[in-house]
């Protein structure tokens, strides 16, 4: 499968995810690291190569930058109270951000990348990224033991503060 197709399918389990965990907070941690690993292999497999074509270089740093910008958003959402009210609007934001990233770079960027890509290029870097997507989305951390983190060894949240939409005054 060439890299193209490869990405446009994970953008649909990614789209998928979003809208599951808008209905179920539980499913925002794997669309997060979804999120993360699909950005990471597509900035290595992708875009590092489209950035070194000289009419492609803005686009490809553009997108990058809106790898950083969603990753941002996920930052903020990770240390909110998933109980919180204002959660949704947390994993909303961030899918809206997603989609239309997603969005431009199937009506942009891959359009113009077929054309500066040999079809055996193509296909090479859709092998090494969906290997190394299937790879990293198998990797399971460990757990952070209860009370690791916390102000003097005591067992207990830790909350960000003025992150994002808003304190955590309710």
């Amino acid at each position: 499968m060439d890299i193209i197709t490869a990405l446009v399918d994970h953008h649909g389990v990614l789209r998928q995810l979003y809208q599951k965990s808008e209905n179920d907070p539980a499913v925002f941690e794997e669309f997060t690291r979804h999120l993360v690993v699909h950005h990471t292999m597509e900035e290595k497999y992708f875009y590092d190569l489209l950035e070194q074509i000289a009419t492609q270089r803005h686009d490809a740093l553009e997108a990058v930058n809106e790898h950083h910008i969603i990753e941002l958003i996920i930052k903020d959402a990770e240390g909110f109270p998933p109980e919180h009210e204002n959660f949704p609007i947390k994993i909303e934001g961030l899918g809206e951000y997603t989609t239309h990233h997603l969005d431009e770079e199937e009506a942009e960027i891959f359009p113009a990348a077929r054309q500066v890509f040999s079809d055996e290029d193509l296909n090479t870097l859709g092998k090494l990224f969906l290997d190394a997507k299937e790879k990293l989305l198998g990797i399971v951390l460990p757990e952070v033991p209860g009370g690791t983190g916390t102000s003097g060894g005591k067992a207990g949240k830790i909350v960000s503060y003025g992150l994002g939409i808003g304190s955590l005054k309710k």
